[in-house]
């Protein structure tokens, strides 16, 4: 009887530590991107951590079954009004905050680490700008399927590919 209440317990014990690193392994991916995509726009010109913050969220994507998109972008805080969240957060000495507008952001919300709140609704007048920003389209087995920018995708795949991403065989890298 004691052997087969340890056995029981042992299971209990090893499916929460399976449950625990699976978790574990979503919230380094998107770190993971999150800090690739702040390498690879430093590469360009420094990005000033005192005049922008990082932008992230997540979606249901309408084209694929069960896939979800991630969407990245640096943003002055003097242009941004009426953006939904809650918490700040800090990745590699800049402040990120997450849209909560989007449906899938909330498997996001474990990645990052919070820090004080700021509001960065700073605009007067909405003004409309292009942003460089990373769309990322991942399957339920969180795979990377498709990459934008078009024009770009096949060094953010590389950058990705180094740092340990995966990829689905199903890949989109028709340019």
């Amino acid at each position: 009887m004691k052997n087969y209440f340890f056995w029981i317990c042992m299971l209990i014990f090893l499916s929460s530590c399976k449950n625990h690193i699976q978790s574990q392994k979503k919230s380094n991916l998107y770190q993971t991107i999150v800090k690739a995509f702040i390498e690879d726009r430093n590469s360009d010109t420094k990005i000033d951590p005192q005049e922008n913050i990082l932008i992230i969220g997540a979606n249901t994507s309408e084209n694929i079954d069960n896939a979800y998109w991630v969407d990245m972008a640096f943003v002055n805080p003097k242009l941004l009004q009426n953006f939904e969240y809650k918490k700040v957060y800090m990745i590699d000495g800049y402040k990120l905050i997450i849209d909560e507008s989007l449906n899938k952001s909330n498997k996001l919300n474990n990645s990052f680490i919070e820090t004080k709140y700021e509001n960065f609704n700073l605009a007067i007048v909405l003004i409309e700008y292009s942003l460089k920003n990373w769309h990322i389209t991942f399957n339920s087995n969180n795979e990377i399927i498709r990459i934008s920018p078009k024009n770009k995708s096949k060094e953010i795949k590389d950058l990705l590919i180094k740092k340990g991403v995966k990829f689905s065989k199903d890949f989109d890298d028709l340019e």
